[in-house]
């Protein structure tokens, strides 16, 4: 299989919620281009999904080596993000906060599988978790985010497009 092919089949089964088998597509993508950081960064993505934190952040920063464009995610814990998520919601527009209205803000680490399967992007950010919620990803969030101020901005834009 191409590079290239073996790239979009990974990206393909990671939208289906296929994890196993995206990863091993994403393997063999990273194998044929080693130095593509597109390849390295889906295989992050990929390995976070399927509970391997340490072969993500190892993909991360391999792909973060071979491109300015694809800095390290930031990490924070669970409690950081709640109170970062908390701030933005008070900081927010007044139209933004009107908005949000009543809605509960629920952090989750990322969507699961059967949100996937139906529909939510493995790579979302938010989701609407039904009448009156708004779902957050945390491991998302940091994996678009290379500081804590794009931390941050990331959370407080999502936010005011709730």
């Amino acid at each position: 299989m191409k590079a290239d092919a073996a790239l979009e089949h990974a990206r393909r089964l990671f939208r289906q919620g296929e994890v196993h088998d995206a990863l091993e597509a994403a393997q063999a993508a990273c194998e044929l281009r080693p130095h593509s950081s597109e390849a390295w960064w889906l295989l992050a993505r990929i390995t976070r999904h399927t509970g391997l934190p340490g072969a993500s952040d190892d993909a991360f920063r391999r792909a973060a080596a071979l491109s300015k464009r694809r800095p390290l995610p930031h990490r924070v814990s669970p409690a950081h993000l709640e109170r970062l998520v908390a701030r933005a919601a008070a900081g927010g527009s007044p139209d933004a906060r009107r908005r949000l209205g009543g809605r509960v803000i629920e952090v989750q680490p990322l969507p699961s599988p059967e949100e996937i399967r139906v529909g939510t992007s493995p790579d979302a950010v938010s989701a609407r978790g039904g009448p009156g919620k708004l779902v957050l990803y945390q491991v998302n969030l940091e994996n678009r985010s290379g500081s804590e101020a794009a931390l941050e901005n990331l959370i407080a834009r999502t936010l005011s497009r709730a």
